[in-house]
C-alpha cells in the first residue's frame, strides 16, 4: 500500500524543461467536458484531450514543488479550460459553470480509489521485486541456497533452508532464479542477466562456515538448490517518480524481448530495450518503437522479400540490398534503468511490438 501511494504521489509531481519546452497541442475533436469512468488513468484521460499524452503534466497544471496528487475519482466531471493561452483541465463544480482547477490538498471523502496516472499493476512487479543483474559474475558471487535437511528439491512457503553467504539475523532477502543472459546481438557483448523472483527468505541465525539458517516466508514459485539471495530494495527506494519527457538523443536501439514471453505486446504491456545509464537515459524518458522495413531482393527489377528468396539470390543480389521504410508503431515510457538495459511501458501502440524492432528518438 505504502509503495502505490508512494509512486501514485510522485508520479503526479513530476515536469521537467523537456515537458514545458515542447508545444501542447489538442487532439482534433478533443471534448470540452468528461466524466471520470471507473478503471481510468490521467494517461488514458490526457490522450481524450492531447495529440501528445505524454505532456499531461502541463494540461493538468501539476507544479513539481507539489509533494501531494491532484486526486481525481469515478464520476467526477472535468472541464476544459484555457489560462494565458494554454489548454488546462480541471474540475468542474456541480452546476457546470465554474471551473475548480485540481488542488494540491488531500482529500478525506469515503469514495472509490483515486484515478492513477498509469495501470500501475503493471509494474508493479518490476519496481518491487524482478531484477536485472550486471552481469553473470554478479551472480556467482552472490549468496544462494544451499538446500534442507528433509533433502527437498523444491523448497516451499514454510520450510527451513540453509544459504551460503552472511546474512542479518531478522532481515528479509529475495530468493532470485538466475535467468537469461542477455548479449548484445551485433557486438556480442554482455548487457545482463534476468534475476527472476522466486521468494522472500526470512534470516533467522548466522552459523559457522559461513552458513545461514533462514525461513522460506513466501514464495511465489519453487526455491530450488543455487537459487540466489539478496537484499530486497526498501520501498522508500525504489525509482518511483516519472517524469513525461522526451529522452536524450540516443543511437538506435532495439526491444530485446518481452517480459511477459508474449510474441508481441501492446498498450500497457512491458519491454525490454538495450539502453541504460550509459545511454545517459532515465526513469520516465519517452522513446519511439519502429517496425523494420521489410528487407528487399531487387534482381534486374524482379523483387522478392529478402525472407523468401532463394539461396542464390540472396547471396548475388542483396550486396546493395534495399529495405522498405520503417513505421512508427508505439511510444514507450523506460519505468526501470540499469546500466545497459531497460525495462519500459508502452504508452500508445497502433499494432503489436515484437523483439527486435528499434527504438529511437521521435
Amino acid at each position: 500500500m505504502y509503495l502505490k501511494q508512494t509512486i501514485l504521489a510522485c508520479l503526479t509531481a513530476a515536469m521537467t524543461s523537456g515537458v514545458l519546452a515542447a508545444p501542447l497541442a489538442l487532439k482534433a475533436g478533443h471534448p470540452d467536458n468528461y466524466v471520470v469512468q471507473k478503471g481510468d488513468t490521467l494517461w488514458d484521460i490526457s490522450g481524450q484531450f492531447l495529440a501528445e499524452p505524454w505532456l499531461w503534466p502541463r494540461l493538468w497544471n501539476i507544479n513539481p514543488q507539489i509533494a501531494n496528487p491532484h486526486w481525481i475519482y469515478p464520476g467526477d466531471v472535468l472541464q476544459l479550460s484555457w489560462v494565458n493561452g494554454e489548454p488546462r483541465l480541471g474540475k468542474a463544480s456541480q452546476g457546470g459553470k465554474q471551473v475548480i482547477h485540481l488542488s494540491p490538498k488531500n482529500r478525506y471523502e469515503n469514495k472509490a480509489n483515486p484515478v492513477p496516472t498509469l495501470p500501475l499493476s503493471e509494474i508493479g512487479p518490476f519496481l518491487q521485486t524482478d531484477h536485472i543483474l550486471a552481469n553473470s559474475q554478479q551472480a556467482k558471487e552472490m549468496p544462494y541456497v544451499l538446500g534442507n535437511n528433509e533433502k527437498h528439491v523444491g523448497m516451499l512457503e514454510g520450510d527451513v533452508l540453509y544459504v551460503q553467504g552472511t546474512l542479518i539475523p531478522g532481515q528479509d532477502y529475495g530468493v532470485y532464479h538466475p535467468g537469461t543472459i542477455y548479449k548484445d546481438k551485433q557486438t556480442g557483448e554482455q548487457l545482463g542477466q534476468e534475476a527472476v523472483f522466486v521468494g522472500v527468505v526470512r534470516a533467522e541465525e548466522q552459523l559457522p562456515n559461513n552458513t545461514a539458517r533462514v525461513t522460506l516466508a513466501q514464495s511465489r514459485r519453487e526455491v530450488y538448490q543455487g537459487d540466489k539471495v539478496m537484499p530486497l530494495p526498501p520501498q522508500e527506494t525504489l525509482a518511483a517518480v516519472f517524469m513525461p519527457k522526451a529522452a536524450p538523443v540516443i543511437s538506435p536501439g532495439y526491444v530485446i524481448e518481452l517480459p511477459s514471453k508474449a510474441r508481441g505486446g501492446g498498450k500497457f504491456d512491458v519491454v525490454l530495450i538495450n539502453k541504460g545509464l550509459r545511454d545517459s537515459v532515465s526513469p520516465g524518458d519517452v522513446l519511439d518503437i519502429q517496425r523494420p522495413g521489410a528487407e528487399m531482393v531487387d534482381k534486374n527489377g524482379k523483387v522478392s522479400y529478402r525472407e523468401y528468396a532463394s539461396v542464390y539470390d540472396k547471396a548475388f543480389y542483396s550486396a546493395g540490398k534495399s529495405s522498405l521504410p520503417s513505421e512508427s508503431v508505439a511510444r514507450v515510457m523506460l519505468f526501470k534503468v540499469y546500466d545497459k538495459l531497460s525495462y519500459g511501458l508502452i504508452l500508445q501502440s497502433r499494432e503489436l511490438v515484437s523483439s527486435g524492432y528499434q527504438v529511437s528518438n521521435f
